[in-house]
């Protein structure tokens, strides 16, 4: 499902880039021969690459746009951030909401039963439609998550996230140490929420379906607990050493066959990767 998502990106980018052949429709269904290399761009220190996955497989860490370094938030925007406390970030990005104006009465509620500020990510699910307007809720259409997420988290001040639990999503909030409750709606999200519950930076994930006041102010009242927001810390500082960019292309240099007929190749020459990385990164936005 996944190649048939992304094979016209993937084959445009061979093209362009490497100058090489497309891939064929069906052919994507290739690359599960099991002597082919595969770099999983997850932190390890999330997801620990199992004993047995051997020396084919790479866990290389997170990839990250760093969009915030460019981004000007609103003047209303900025302006609510600084009116008050650290708040919550609510969103569920570009998945449906089966009801949505009951979603968001559910989500108003918690936020006014636990005494919390939050934004609330309008996204494509319609969420957000109030009977009247709460100062202490924002109504988001769009935001870098790298810039918005260090809004949304302070050491002193117990600030978290709720959403969907998409890996990017999920990797950004977890880079800027915040706690994290995920609502799983399908796909990889249900992997994520039970990694983050693993590493004990939020609580069991949230089924969309089962949605609930209770269960919403459970989760919130699980992440305002200050252990939770120390392992998040601590979970972020361990991410902050990692550079999946660097560690993908390392990778795919390390995996490269190497010639049998010349056993004694030399080493790659210093500096040989350097135009590869900054190539690789300015694809991924990074400075």
């Amino acid at each position: 499902m996944i190649w048939l998502g992304i094979r016209d990106m993937i084959n445009d980018f061979r093209k362009k880039k490497l100058k090489l052949r497309p891939v064929t429709y069906l052919s994507g269904a290739q690359g599960s021969a099991c002597d082919v290399p595969y770099g999983y761009i997850w932190s390890s220190h999330l997801v620990p690459k199992p004993k047995d996955w051997g020396p084919r497989v790479d866990v290389v860490g997170f990839c990250f746009l760093n969009l915030a370094s460019n981004y000007v938030p609103p003047k209303p925007l900025q302006d609510w951030l600084e009116a008050g406390k650290k708040p919550i970030y609510i969103g569920f990005g570009s998945l449906p909401v089966q009801e949505p104006e009951k979603m968001t009465q559910i989500i108003v509620e918690a936020l006014e039963t636990t005494g919390n500020r939050g934004i609330i990510n309008k996204g494509w699910g319609g969420l957000g439609n109030m009977a009247e307007p709460k100062d202490f809720v924002y109504l988001l259409d769009n935001c870098p998550h790298d810039w918005l997420f260090l809004q949304c988290m302070a050491v002193s001040q117990y600030r978290f996230r709720v959403h969907h639990g998409g890996a990017g999503t999920t990797a950004a909030g977890l880079k800027a140490a915040c706690p994290t409750t995920i609502v799983r709606f399908f796909g990889d999200q249900p992997f994520w929420g039970e990694r983050v519950h693993a590493r004990r930076v939020g609580p069991a994930p949230l089924s969309v379906d089962q949605f609930s006041l209770q269960k919403l102010i459970n989760a919130i009242n699980f992440m305002l607990d200050p252990k939770v927001k120390e392992r998040a810390v601590e979970l972020a500082e361990a991410m902050q050493a990692e550079d999946g960019v660097t560690g993908a292309v390392k990778a795919f240099f390390k995996q490269l066959p190497r010639n049998k007929t010349q056993p004694d190749q030399s080493p790659l020459p210093s500096g040989f990767l350097e135009p590869c990385l900054s190539t690789v990164k300015k694809c991924f936005g990074c400075s």
